[in-house]
Protein backbone atom coordinates (compact mmCIF):
# COMPACT_ATOMS: atom_id res chain seq x y z
CA UNK A 1 0.00 0.00 0.00
CA UNK A 2 1.16 3.86 -0.33
CA UNK A 3 2.50 5.33 2.67
CA UNK A 4 0.26 8.04 3.35
CA UNK A 5 2.20 11.53 4.03
CA UNK A 6 2.11 13.59 7.33
CA UNK A 7 3.99 15.80 9.21
CA UNK A 8 4.00 16.75 12.87
CA UNK A 9 2.62 19.97 13.94
CA UNK A 10 3.11 20.57 17.50
CA UNK A 11 0.26 18.24 19.40
CA UNK A 12 -1.75 18.07 15.84
CA UNK A 13 -1.00 15.55 13.40
CA UNK A 14 -2.13 16.20 9.52
CA UNK A 15 -3.05 13.54 7.07
CA UNK A 16 -3.50 14.49 3.47
CA UNK A 17 -6.83 12.72 2.27
CA UNK A 18 -7.84 13.02 -1.32
CA UNK A 19 -6.28 16.32 -1.81
CA UNK A 20 -7.35 17.97 1.46
CA UNK A 21 -6.11 18.30 4.55
CA UNK A 22 -7.85 16.62 7.89
CA UNK A 23 -6.48 17.96 11.02
CA UNK A 24 -6.66 15.56 14.40
CA UNK A 25 -5.73 17.26 17.53
CA UNK A 26 -3.51 14.41 19.25
CA UNK A 27 -0.75 14.19 22.44
CA UNK A 28 2.46 14.51 21.46
CA UNK A 29 3.73 10.97 22.37
CA UNK A 30 0.13 9.38 20.46
CA UNK A 31 1.28 11.85 17.41
CA UNK A 32 4.57 10.43 17.29
CA UNK A 33 4.01 6.68 17.46
CA UNK A 34 1.67 7.71 14.35
CA UNK A 35 4.41 9.29 12.46
CA UNK A 36 6.44 6.21 13.29
CA UNK A 37 3.13 3.96 11.87
CA UNK A 38 3.41 6.09 8.49
CA UNK A 39 7.04 5.32 7.89
CA UNK A 40 6.75 1.86 8.77
CA UNK A 41 3.41 1.88 6.12
CA UNK A 42 0.24 1.08 7.87
CA UNK A 43 -2.11 -0.84 6.30
CA UNK A 44 -4.94 1.34 7.25
CA UNK A 45 -5.80 4.63 5.43
CA UNK A 46 -8.49 7.06 7.08
CA UNK A 47 -11.12 8.44 4.26
CA UNK A 48 -13.30 10.14 6.11
CA UNK A 49 -12.89 13.46 6.71
CA UNK A 50 -12.62 14.29 10.38
CA UNK A 51 -12.98 17.80 12.90
CA UNK A 52 -11.02 18.31 16.31
CA UNK A 53 -12.79 16.07 18.67
CA UNK A 54 -10.46 15.34 21.44
CA UNK A 55 -12.63 16.83 24.97
CA UNK A 56 -12.01 14.45 27.67
CA UNK A 57 -10.10 17.09 29.46
CA UNK A 58 -13.42 18.31 29.83
CA UNK A 59 -15.23 15.41 31.42
CA UNK A 60 -14.47 14.82 35.39
CA UNK A 61 -12.50 11.81 35.79
CA UNK A 62 -15.19 10.64 38.42
CA UNK A 63 -17.52 9.93 35.12
CA UNK A 64 -15.24 8.16 33.46
CA UNK A 65 -16.00 4.48 33.39
CA UNK A 66 -12.52 2.45 34.77
CA UNK A 67 -11.71 1.03 32.02
CA UNK A 68 -11.52 2.38 28.43
CA UNK A 69 -13.95 3.78 26.58
CA UNK A 70 -14.42 2.43 22.94
CA UNK A 71 -15.83 3.34 19.94
CA UNK A 72 -18.05 0.46 18.23
CA UNK A 73 -16.74 -0.56 14.91
CA UNK A 74 -18.87 -1.62 12.14
CA UNK A 75 -17.68 -3.22 8.85
CA UNK A 76 -19.76 -1.18 6.02
CA UNK A 77 -18.20 -3.18 2.87
CA UNK A 78 -15.87 -6.61 2.41
CA UNK A 79 -14.52 -7.19 -1.12
CA UNK A 80 -11.62 -9.06 -2.33
CA UNK A 81 -9.19 -6.87 -4.08
CA UNK A 82 -10.06 -6.86 -7.95
CA UNK A 83 -7.37 -9.05 -9.46
CA UNK A 84 -5.78 -10.30 -6.62
CA UNK A 85 -6.75 -13.68 -5.10
CA UNK A 86 -4.97 -13.39 -1.83
CA UNK A 87 -6.15 -10.57 0.31
CA UNK A 88 -9.08 -8.34 0.86
CA UNK A 89 -10.36 -4.93 1.34
CA UNK A 90 -12.42 -4.21 4.50
CA UNK A 91 -14.05 -0.34 4.59
CA UNK A 92 -15.17 0.24 8.54
CA UNK A 93 -17.02 2.49 10.33
CA UNK A 94 -15.36 3.58 13.81
CA UNK A 95 -18.52 5.45 15.50
CA UNK A 96 -18.73 7.05 19.22
CA UNK A 97 -22.56 5.46 20.31
CA UNK A 98 -22.15 6.31 23.68
CA UNK A 99 -22.69 9.52 26.13
CA UNK A 100 -19.21 10.65 26.61
CA UNK A 101 -16.06 11.04 24.27
CA UNK A 102 -14.20 8.01 23.38
CA UNK A 103 -10.26 7.37 24.19
CA UNK A 104 -7.87 7.95 21.58
CA UNK A 105 -6.88 4.26 20.79
CA UNK A 106 -5.06 2.19 18.54
CA UNK A 107 -7.41 -0.37 16.30
CA UNK A 108 -6.05 -3.25 14.05
CA UNK A 109 -7.76 -6.31 12.76
CA UNK A 110 -7.15 -9.79 13.36
CA UNK A 111 -8.41 -12.95 11.60
CA UNK A 112 -9.80 -15.89 14.03
CA UNK A 113 -9.78 -18.66 11.02
CA UNK A 114 -6.03 -17.47 10.45
CA UNK A 115 -6.63 -17.07 6.66
CA UNK A 116 -5.64 -13.28 6.57
CA UNK A 117 -2.60 -11.68 8.37
CA UNK A 118 -3.39 -9.09 11.30
CA UNK A 119 -2.97 -6.12 10.27
CA UNK A 120 -1.18 -3.03 11.43
CA UNK A 121 -2.46 -0.92 14.32
CA UNK A 122 -3.95 2.27 13.43
CA UNK A 123 -4.35 5.36 15.91
CA UNK A 124 -8.16 6.43 16.33
CA UNK A 125 -8.50 9.72 17.82
CA UNK A 126 -10.83 10.70 20.95
CA UNK A 127 -14.57 11.12 19.47
CA UNK A 128 -17.04 13.02 20.75
CA UNK A 129 -21.14 11.34 21.10
CA UNK A 130 -22.37 10.65 17.53
CA UNK A 131 -18.97 11.47 15.60
CA UNK A 132 -17.79 8.82 13.17
CA UNK A 133 -14.89 8.04 11.03
CA UNK A 134 -14.48 5.50 8.43
CA UNK A 135 -11.49 3.96 7.71
CA UNK A 136 -10.34 1.65 4.84
CA UNK A 137 -8.27 -2.29 5.57
CA UNK A 138 -6.11 -3.93 3.32
CA UNK A 139 -5.60 -7.98 4.78
CA UNK A 140 -2.95 -9.81 2.98
CA UNK A 141 -3.71 -13.58 2.84
CA UNK A 142 -1.84 -15.81 5.50
CA UNK A 143 -0.69 -18.34 3.02
CA UNK A 144 0.22 -22.08 4.01
CA UNK A 145 2.69 -22.33 1.84
CA UNK A 146 6.60 -21.64 1.86
CA UNK A 147 6.72 -20.30 -1.65
CA UNK A 148 4.01 -17.39 -1.37
CA UNK A 149 4.33 -16.91 -5.12
CA UNK A 150 2.94 -20.04 -6.31
CA UNK A 151 -0.44 -20.61 -8.23
CA UNK A 152 -1.00 -23.68 -6.05
CA UNK A 153 -0.54 -21.70 -3.33
CA UNK A 154 -3.10 -19.55 -4.17
CA UNK A 155 -5.64 -22.28 -4.88
CA UNK A 156 -5.01 -23.82 -1.64
CA UNK A 157 -5.75 -20.53 0.32
CA UNK A 158 -8.77 -19.40 -1.99
CA UNK A 159 -9.99 -23.64 -1.32
CA UNK A 160 -9.48 -22.88 2.73
CA UNK A 161 -10.63 -19.41 2.94
CA UNK A 162 -14.55 -21.32 1.16
CA UNK A 163 -13.93 -24.25 3.74
CA UNK A 164 -13.88 -21.66 6.47
CA UNK A 165 -16.57 -19.40 5.33
CA UNK A 166 -13.88 -16.77 4.84
CA UNK A 167 -12.03 -14.96 7.54
CA UNK A 168 -13.67 -14.78 11.36
CA UNK A 169 -12.47 -10.90 11.81
CA UNK A 170 -11.92 -9.26 15.37
CA UNK A 171 -11.66 -5.57 16.25
CA UNK A 172 -8.52 -5.12 18.64
CA UNK A 173 -8.21 -2.05 20.57
CA UNK A 174 -5.71 -0.60 22.98
CA UNK A 175 -7.06 2.57 24.76
CA UNK A 176 -5.08 5.27 26.03
CA UNK A 177 -6.98 7.79 28.67
CA UNK A 178 -5.11 10.92 28.08
CA UNK A 179 -5.76 12.99 31.65
CA UNK A 180 -2.82 13.87 32.72
CA UNK A 181 -4.16 16.17 35.47
CA UNK A 182 -6.35 13.15 36.77
CA UNK A 183 -3.58 10.92 36.66
CA UNK A 184 -0.09 12.26 36.72
CA UNK A 185 1.10 9.02 36.59
CA UNK A 186 0.27 8.64 32.79
CA UNK A 187 -1.73 6.80 30.48
CA UNK A 188 -3.73 4.04 31.21
CA UNK A 189 -4.09 1.25 29.18
CA UNK A 190 -7.10 -0.81 28.05
CA UNK A 191 -7.74 -3.58 25.71
CA UNK A 192 -10.75 -4.78 24.08
CA UNK A 193 -11.33 -7.84 21.62
CA UNK A 194 -14.08 -8.33 19.61
CA UNK A 195 -16.63 -9.47 16.51
CA UNK A 196 -16.81 -7.55 13.81
CA UNK A 197 -20.32 -7.24 12.40
CA UNK A 198 -21.69 -5.72 9.19
CA UNK A 199 -24.10 -3.24 8.94
CA UNK A 200 -27.56 -5.24 8.58
CA UNK A 201 -29.98 -2.74 7.95
CA UNK A 202 -28.97 0.21 6.11
CA UNK A 203 -28.40 1.14 2.34
CA UNK A 204 -24.79 -0.31 2.38
CA UNK A 205 -26.94 -3.66 2.14
CA UNK A 206 -25.41 -3.79 -1.57
CA UNK A 207 -21.97 -4.09 -0.19
CA UNK A 208 -22.32 -6.76 2.07
CA UNK A 209 -20.54 -10.15 1.75
CA UNK A 210 -21.52 -13.77 2.74
CA UNK A 211 -18.23 -13.98 4.19
CA UNK A 212 -18.99 -11.60 6.84
CA UNK A 213 -20.53 -11.90 10.09
CA UNK A 214 -24.20 -10.56 10.32
CA UNK A 215 -24.72 -9.90 13.91
CA UNK A 216 -26.93 -8.03 16.76
CA UNK A 217 -25.86 -7.07 20.51
CA UNK A 218 -25.97 -11.20 21.33
CA UNK A 219 -25.84 -13.24 18.59
CA UNK A 220 -24.27 -13.64 14.65
CA UNK A 221 -24.31 -15.27 11.85
CA UNK A 222 -22.51 -15.65 8.43
CA UNK A 223 -24.35 -16.34 5.63
CA UNK A 224 -22.33 -18.50 3.99
CA UNK A 225 -22.43 -20.97 7.35
CA UNK A 226 -26.57 -20.68 6.60
CA UNK A 227 -25.55 -22.29 2.76
CA UNK A 228 -23.38 -25.00 4.19
CA UNK A 229 -26.62 -26.31 6.41
CA UNK A 230 -28.97 -25.59 3.65
CA UNK A 231 -26.75 -28.46 1.49
CA UNK A 232 -26.32 -30.80 4.52
CA UNK A 233 -30.22 -30.77 4.28
CA UNK A 234 -31.17 -30.80 0.70
CA UNK A 235 -28.36 -31.93 -1.70
CA UNK A 236 -29.02 -35.44 -2.89
CA UNK A 237 -32.70 -35.28 -1.68
CA UNK A 238 -34.18 -33.02 -3.25
CA UNK A 239 -34.71 -32.37 -7.85
CA UNK A 240 -33.69 -28.99 -7.12
CA UNK A 241 -33.60 -25.65 -5.17
CA UNK A 242 -32.44 -21.76 -5.22
CA UNK A 243 -31.76 -20.27 -1.85
CA UNK A 244 -30.81 -16.64 -0.77
CA UNK A 245 -29.57 -15.81 2.42
CA UNK A 246 -27.68 -12.24 3.63
CA UNK A 247 -27.89 -8.58 2.88
CA UNK A 248 -26.33 -8.83 -0.72
CA UNK A 249 -26.25 -10.92 -3.95
CA UNK A 250 -25.47 -14.12 -2.29
CA UNK A 251 -27.38 -16.91 -4.01
CA UNK A 252 -26.98 -20.70 -3.77
CA UNK A 253 -28.87 -23.50 -6.51
CA UNK A 254 -28.80 -26.72 -6.91
CA UNK A 255 -29.97 -29.82 -9.28
CA UNK A 256 -32.84 -29.74 -11.57
CA UNK A 257 -35.80 -26.92 -12.49
CA UNK A 258 -36.81 -29.53 -15.66
CA UNK A 259 -35.34 -33.43 -15.44
CA UNK A 260 -35.40 -34.87 -18.67
CA UNK A 261 -38.61 -37.00 -17.30
CA UNK A 262 -40.14 -33.71 -18.83
CA UNK A 263 -37.73 -33.38 -22.24
CA UNK A 264 -34.10 -32.44 -22.02
CA UNK A 265 -32.97 -32.11 -18.52
CA UNK A 266 -32.37 -28.30 -17.29
CA UNK A 267 -30.72 -26.66 -13.87
CA UNK A 268 -31.81 -24.82 -10.95
CA UNK A 269 -30.30 -21.35 -11.28
CA UNK A 270 -31.09 -18.28 -9.06
CA UNK A 271 -32.73 -16.83 -12.33
CA UNK A 272 -35.37 -20.23 -12.59
CA UNK A 273 -38.91 -19.08 -12.80
CA UNK A 274 -40.95 -20.79 -9.91
CA UNK A 275 -44.71 -20.34 -8.86
CA UNK A 276 -44.42 -19.08 -5.51
CA UNK A 277 -47.90 -20.33 -4.38
CA UNK A 278 -48.82 -18.62 -1.20
CA UNK A 279 -45.50 -16.37 -1.39
CA UNK A 280 -47.62 -14.36 -3.89
CA UNK A 281 -49.83 -12.73 -0.36
CA UNK A 282 -46.39 -10.93 0.33
CA UNK A 283 -45.85 -9.75 -3.05
CA UNK A 284 -49.10 -8.38 -2.98
CA UNK A 285 -49.52 -7.12 0.23
CA UNK A 286 -46.02 -5.19 -0.48
CA UNK A 287 -47.50 -3.24 -3.41
CA UNK A 288 -50.99 -2.74 -1.81
CA UNK A 289 -49.46 -0.85 1.05
CA UNK A 290 -47.55 1.40 -1.51
CA UNK A 291 -50.21 2.02 -4.35
CA UNK A 292 -52.83 2.40 -1.31
CA UNK A 293 -50.74 5.33 0.05
CA UNK A 294 -49.76 6.75 -3.37
CA UNK A 295 -53.09 7.17 -4.37
CA UNK A 296 -54.51 8.72 -0.45
CA UNK A 297 -56.00 5.49 0.55
CA UNK A 298 -55.60 4.44 4.22
CA UNK A 299 -55.28 0.96 5.08
CA UNK A 300 -57.89 1.11 7.78
CA UNK A 301 -60.53 2.59 4.59
CA UNK A 302 -63.59 0.19 4.37
CA UNK A 303 -63.11 -1.38 0.46
CA UNK A 304 -66.88 -1.02 -0.16
CA UNK A 305 -66.15 2.34 -3.30
CA UNK A 306 -63.57 -0.11 -5.08
CA UNK A 307 -65.78 -3.19 -5.42
CA UNK A 308 -67.42 -3.55 -8.87
CA UNK A 309 -70.14 -1.72 -9.83
CA UNK A 310 -72.12 -5.11 -10.95
CA UNK A 311 -71.28 -6.79 -7.53
CA UNK A 312 -74.26 -6.76 -4.93
CA UNK A 313 -72.75 -7.21 -1.52
CA UNK A 314 -73.71 -6.77 2.02
CA UNK A 315 -72.66 -3.23 4.02
CA UNK A 316 -71.23 -5.54 6.39
CA UNK A 317 -68.93 -6.49 3.40
CA UNK A 318 -68.46 -2.78 2.44
CA UNK A 319 -66.82 -1.65 5.46
CA UNK A 320 -63.92 -4.20 5.32
CA UNK A 321 -60.93 -2.53 5.30
CA UNK A 322 -57.93 -3.07 3.70
CA UNK A 323 -55.53 -3.66 6.33
CA UNK A 324 -58.21 -6.59 7.85
CA UNK A 325 -57.76 -8.51 4.41
CA UNK A 326 -54.01 -7.65 4.56
CA UNK A 327 -54.04 -9.13 7.81
CA UNK A 328 -56.21 -12.40 7.12
CA UNK A 329 -58.85 -10.69 10.22
CA UNK A 330 -61.34 -9.77 7.10
CA UNK A 331 -64.15 -12.24 8.35
CA UNK A 332 -63.44 -14.48 5.73
CA UNK A 333 -63.75 -18.26 6.72
CA UNK A 334 -62.92 -20.12 3.94
CA UNK A 335 -59.40 -21.23 2.98
CA UNK A 336 -60.55 -20.45 -0.32
CA UNK A 337 -58.86 -23.84 -1.96
CA UNK A 338 -60.48 -22.74 -5.40
CA UNK A 339 -59.66 -21.06 -8.44
CA UNK A 340 -59.90 -17.38 -7.48
CA UNK A 341 -60.83 -16.10 -10.87
CA UNK A 342 -63.34 -12.68 -10.84
CA UNK A 343 -66.42 -15.58 -11.61
CA UNK A 344 -65.53 -17.05 -8.29
CA UNK A 345 -64.24 -13.59 -6.15
CA UNK A 346 -68.05 -12.01 -7.00
CA UNK A 347 -70.15 -15.56 -5.62
CA UNK A 348 -68.26 -15.49 -2.56
CA UNK A 349 -68.08 -11.58 -1.45
CA UNK A 350 -71.77 -11.14 -2.68
CA UNK A 351 -73.22 -14.04 -0.90
CA UNK A 352 -76.02 -13.16 1.72
CA UNK A 353 -74.59 -12.26 5.36
CA UNK A 354 -77.51 -15.15 7.37
CA UNK A 355 -77.42 -15.49 11.92
CA UNK A 356 -75.75 -18.42 10.56
CA UNK A 357 -72.99 -16.73 8.94
CA UNK A 358 -72.04 -14.65 12.38
CA UNK A 359 -71.12 -17.81 13.86
CA UNK A 360 -69.13 -19.53 11.81
CA UNK A 361 -65.35 -20.14 12.82
CA UNK A 362 -62.32 -20.49 10.36
CA UNK A 363 -62.23 -23.87 8.67
CA UNK A 364 -59.30 -25.37 7.23
CA UNK A 365 -57.73 -26.05 3.63
CA UNK A 366 -59.90 -29.54 3.18
CA UNK A 367 -63.27 -27.64 3.04
CA UNK A 368 -64.14 -26.71 -0.13
CA UNK A 369 -66.85 -24.03 -0.20
CA UNK A 370 -68.32 -24.33 2.75
CA UNK A 371 -71.53 -22.70 3.11
CA UNK A 372 -72.14 -19.50 5.31
CA UNK A 373 -68.68 -18.80 5.25
CA UNK A 374 -68.55 -14.98 5.22
CA UNK A 375 -68.44 -13.61 8.97
CA UNK A 376 -67.68 -9.79 8.83
CA UNK A 377 -68.68 -9.25 12.51
CA UNK A 378 -65.87 -11.32 13.69
CA UNK A 379 -62.44 -10.34 12.88
CA UNK A 380 -60.32 -13.21 14.44
CA UNK A 381 -57.19 -14.21 12.09
CA UNK A 382 -58.65 -16.78 9.48
CA UNK A 383 -56.25 -17.51 6.63
CA UNK A 384 -58.02 -17.41 2.97
CA UNK A 385 -56.94 -16.62 -0.49
CA UNK A 386 -60.04 -14.87 -1.44
CA UNK A 387 -58.57 -11.85 0.94
CA UNK A 388 -55.26 -11.14 -1.22
CA UNK A 389 -57.25 -12.55 -4.49
CA UNK A 390 -59.79 -9.67 -3.84
CA UNK A 391 -56.92 -7.25 -4.39
CA UNK A 392 -56.57 -8.26 -8.29
CA UNK A 393 -59.63 -6.46 -8.36
CA UNK A 394 -59.22 -4.25 -6.08
CA UNK A 395 -56.20 -2.12 -6.97
CA UNK A 396 -56.75 -1.45 -10.37
CA UNK A 397 -60.01 0.49 -9.40
CA UNK A 398 -57.67 2.51 -6.86
CA UNK A 399 -55.85 3.77 -9.48
CA UNK A 400 -58.44 3.65 -12.62
CA UNK A 401 -61.30 4.77 -10.49
CA UNK A 402 -63.73 4.07 -13.92
CA UNK A 403 -63.62 0.12 -14.69
CA UNK A 404 -65.49 -0.83 -17.26
CA UNK A 405 -63.42 -4.20 -18.65
CA UNK A 406 -62.79 -7.26 -16.34
CA UNK A 407 -61.44 -10.70 -16.76
CA UNK A 408 -58.14 -10.18 -19.05
CA UNK A 409 -58.12 -6.84 -18.83
CA UNK A 410 -58.10 -6.17 -14.73
CA UNK A 411 -56.07 -8.98 -14.51
CA UNK A 412 -53.09 -7.68 -16.71
CA UNK A 413 -53.82 -4.27 -14.81
CA UNK A 414 -52.89 -6.28 -11.66
CA UNK A 415 -50.20 -7.52 -12.82
CA UNK A 416 -49.04 -4.19 -14.41
CA UNK A 417 -49.65 -2.39 -11.16
CA UNK A 418 -47.32 -4.79 -9.39
CA UNK A 419 -44.70 -4.94 -11.77
CA UNK A 420 -44.64 -1.13 -11.68
CA UNK A 421 -44.74 -0.35 -7.37
CA UNK A 422 -42.58 -2.98 -6.89
CA UNK A 423 -40.41 -5.07 -9.22
CA UNK A 424 -39.28 -2.35 -11.40
CA UNK A 425 -38.06 -0.21 -9.09
CA UNK A 426 -35.17 -2.68 -7.68
CA UNK A 427 -34.31 -3.75 -11.50
CA UNK A 428 -36.49 -6.72 -12.18
CA UNK A 429 -38.53 -6.23 -15.84
CA UNK A 430 -41.15 -8.81 -16.47
CA UNK A 431 -42.35 -10.50 -13.77
CA UNK A 432 -45.79 -12.02 -14.13
CA UNK A 433 -47.71 -14.79 -12.82
CA UNK A 434 -47.18 -17.01 -15.29
CA UNK A 435 -44.30 -19.04 -17.09
CA UNK A 436 -41.78 -16.92 -19.14
CA UNK A 437 -43.34 -16.51 -22.34
CA UNK A 438 -40.70 -16.10 -24.73
CA UNK A 439 -39.36 -19.64 -26.01
CA UNK A 440 -35.58 -18.98 -24.59
CA UNK A 441 -36.91 -18.60 -20.91
CA UNK A 442 -39.46 -21.38 -20.74
CA UNK A 443 -36.69 -23.80 -20.26
CA UNK A 444 -35.96 -22.14 -17.40
CA UNK A 445 -39.26 -22.93 -15.51
CA UNK A 446 -39.09 -24.97 -12.56
CA UNK A 447 -41.57 -27.98 -12.92
CA UNK A 448 -43.00 -29.68 -9.51
CA UNK A 449 -41.62 -33.16 -8.88
CA UNK A 450 -42.17 -36.40 -6.32
CA UNK A 451 -38.06 -37.14 -6.11
CA UNK A 452 -36.08 -38.43 -7.85
CA UNK A 453 -37.32 -36.57 -10.38
CA UNK A 454 -37.74 -39.55 -12.61
CA UNK A 455 -41.46 -39.16 -13.34
CA UNK A 456 -42.88 -36.43 -14.99
CA UNK A 457 -43.39 -33.17 -13.14
CA UNK A 458 -45.99 -30.88 -12.95
CA UNK A 459 -46.76 -27.65 -15.14
CA UNK A 460 -48.94 -25.01 -13.20
CA UNK A 461 -48.97 -22.80 -16.51
CA UNK A 462 -50.65 -19.32 -16.48
CA UNK A 463 -52.06 -18.24 -13.25
CA UNK A 464 -53.15 -14.80 -14.27
CA UNK A 465 -56.45 -14.89 -14.03
CA UNK A 466 -56.86 -15.59 -10.28
CA UNK A 467 -53.59 -14.32 -9.33
CA UNK A 468 -52.95 -12.14 -5.89
CA UNK A 469 -53.68 -14.86 -3.01
CA UNK A 470 -51.42 -17.15 -5.08
CA UNK A 471 -49.85 -17.56 -8.79
CA UNK A 472 -46.55 -15.35 -9.33
CA UNK A 473 -44.01 -16.95 -11.25
CA UNK A 474 -40.64 -15.81 -9.07
CA UNK A 475 -36.77 -16.48 -9.22
CA UNK A 476 -35.22 -16.09 -6.27
CA UNK A 477 -33.34 -13.13 -7.57
CA UNK A 478 -36.81 -11.11 -8.23
CA UNK A 479 -37.71 -11.57 -4.70
CA UNK A 480 -34.35 -11.53 -3.00
CA UNK A 481 -34.14 -7.48 -4.34
CA UNK A 482 -37.41 -7.30 -3.34
CA UNK A 483 -37.16 -8.27 0.00
CA UNK A 484 -33.70 -6.56 0.52
CA UNK A 485 -34.93 -3.23 -0.31
CA UNK A 486 -37.61 -3.10 2.31
CA UNK A 487 -35.10 -4.62 4.87
CA UNK A 488 -32.67 -1.77 4.37
CA UNK A 489 -35.52 0.07 4.69
CA UNK A 490 -34.26 2.50 1.25
CA UNK A 491 -37.20 3.82 0.17
CA UNK A 492 -37.58 2.52 -3.14
CA UNK A 493 -40.54 0.87 -2.81
CA UNK A 494 -42.05 1.22 0.81
CA UNK A 495 -42.17 4.62 2.42
CA UNK A 496 -40.04 5.38 5.39
CA UNK A 497 -39.92 9.14 5.34
CA UNK A 498 -41.69 10.20 8.49
CA UNK A 499 -44.13 9.47 9.92
CA UNK A 500 -44.88 6.80 7.11
CA UNK A 501 -42.98 3.77 8.24
CA UNK A 502 -44.00 1.39 5.90
CA UNK A 503 -42.30 -1.89 6.70
CA UNK A 504 -43.03 -1.21 10.24
CA UNK A 505 -46.94 -0.86 9.21
CA UNK A 506 -46.56 -4.84 7.77
CA UNK A 507 -44.71 -5.92 11.05
CA UNK A 508 -46.91 -4.28 13.01
CA UNK A 509 -49.97 -5.24 11.41
CA UNK A 510 -49.03 -8.77 10.06
CA UNK A 511 -49.79 -7.41 6.38
CA UNK A 512 -48.37 -10.20 4.00
CA UNK A 513 -46.84 -12.13 6.66
CA UNK A 514 -47.51 -15.50 7.61
CA UNK A 515 -45.33 -15.61 10.68
CA UNK A 516 -44.56 -12.68 12.62
CA UNK A 517 -42.55 -12.21 15.85
CA UNK A 518 -39.34 -10.32 16.67
CA UNK A 519 -36.76 -12.90 15.59
CA UNK A 520 -38.61 -13.77 11.87
CA UNK A 521 -41.35 -12.59 9.26
CA UNK A 522 -41.80 -15.29 6.94
CA UNK A 523 -44.42 -16.25 4.43
CA UNK A 524 -44.16 -19.74 3.09
CA UNK A 525 -46.36 -21.62 -0.22
CA UNK A 526 -46.51 -24.34 -1.64
CA UNK A 527 -48.42 -26.71 -4.48
CA UNK A 528 -49.34 -30.03 -5.20
CA UNK A 529 -50.03 -32.10 -8.18
CA UNK A 530 -49.96 -35.40 -9.58
CA UNK A 531 -50.90 -36.80 -6.26
CA UNK A 532 -51.93 -40.76 -5.42
CA UNK A 533 -55.27 -41.81 -4.63
CA UNK A 534 -55.23 -41.11 -1.15
CA UNK A 535 -54.06 -37.17 -2.03
CA UNK A 536 -50.94 -37.94 -0.92
CA UNK A 537 -47.36 -38.41 -2.15
CA UNK A 538 -47.31 -35.23 -4.85
CA UNK A 539 -45.27 -33.73 -6.76
CA UNK A 540 -44.23 -30.69 -5.12
CA UNK A 541 -43.42 -27.08 -4.98
CA UNK A 542 -42.20 -25.87 -1.48
CA UNK A 543 -41.15 -21.88 -0.76
CA UNK A 544 -40.52 -19.40 2.04
CA UNK A 545 -39.13 -15.85 2.24
CA UNK A 546 -38.18 -14.50 5.43
CA UNK A 547 -36.51 -11.55 7.56
CA UNK A 548 -34.79 -12.81 10.03
CA UNK A 549 -33.86 -10.47 12.94
CA UNK A 550 -36.38 -6.86 12.28
CA UNK A 551 -36.44 -6.85 15.92
CA UNK A 552 -33.67 -8.95 17.83
CA UNK A 553 -31.36 -11.33 16.60
CA UNK A 554 -28.66 -10.93 13.05
CA UNK A 555 -31.04 -8.97 10.67
CA UNK A 556 -30.73 -10.86 7.33
CA UNK A 557 -32.94 -11.59 4.15
CA UNK A 558 -33.19 -15.50 3.32
CA UNK A 559 -35.49 -16.96 0.98
CA UNK A 560 -35.94 -21.13 -0.74
CA UNK A 561 -37.50 -22.55 -3.25
CA UNK A 562 -37.68 -26.29 -3.73
CA UNK A 563 -39.26 -28.04 -6.55
CA UNK A 564 -39.70 -31.37 -5.08
CA UNK A 565 -40.31 -33.27 -1.54
CA UNK A 566 -37.09 -33.59 0.99
CA UNK A 567 -36.51 -37.33 0.77
CA UNK A 568 -33.85 -39.28 3.35
CA UNK A 569 -31.37 -37.15 5.21
CA UNK A 570 -31.69 -35.13 7.91
CA UNK A 571 -34.82 -33.25 7.53
CA UNK A 572 -36.81 -35.88 5.53
CA UNK A 573 -40.02 -34.97 4.87
CA UNK A 574 -39.86 -31.31 6.01
CA UNK A 575 -40.99 -28.02 3.81
CA UNK A 576 -39.35 -24.64 2.59
CA UNK A 577 -40.39 -23.27 6.00
CA UNK A 578 -38.44 -25.68 8.34
CA UNK A 579 -35.23 -26.63 6.16
CA UNK A 580 -34.68 -22.79 6.61
CA UNK A 581 -35.40 -22.01 10.20
CA UNK A 582 -32.78 -25.35 10.47
CA UNK A 583 -30.04 -23.89 8.60
CA UNK A 584 -30.76 -20.73 10.83
CA UNK A 585 -30.39 -22.16 14.18
CA UNK A 586 -27.68 -24.19 13.42
CA UNK A 587 -25.55 -21.12 12.42
CA UNK A 588 -25.90 -18.94 15.33
CA UNK A 589 -23.36 -18.38 17.73
CA UNK A 590 -22.63 -15.80 20.23
CA UNK A 591 -21.10 -12.82 19.30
Amino acid sequence: MTKTPGFFLGTALAFFVAGSVVNFNWPPALAQSTLQELRNGAEFSLVSKAEPVNDRATIPASVLPAGGVFPSVEIIRYSERPGIARGVVVTLRVTNKGPVSTDAVSLSLKDANTLLRPSRPVNIPSLRPGASRVLTANLEAELSSSDSQTPTATSAWRERYRASCGPELHSVMDSFKIQERAHPQGPVSAHQERSLPVIASTSGYQKADPYVSICDSVQCLKPCVMVKEIQKQLDGHVVGYSFFAGLNSSYTSYGYARTAANGTAEAFTPDTKVPVASVSKLVTAIAAVRILARNGVKLDDPIGPYLPDDWSVNSMVKDITFAQLLSQTSGVKDYGNVNTNDRKLKEYFSQPITQTSLVTTCTKAKYVDPPHSLNPSNHDFCYSNYNFAIFRILLPRVVTKKITGGGQWIADKYVSLVQGNVFDLVGRPNVECKPPSSQAGVSNYAYAYRFPGTSAGAYFGDETLKCGGAGWVLSARDLARVLLSINALDGKILSETSPDHQFDDMRNLGLGWGDVGPRELQKDGGYGANCDSNGENCAEISTVAAIFGPVTGPRFVALLFMNSNVSGGPSNDAKAPEVILKAYNNSLYPK
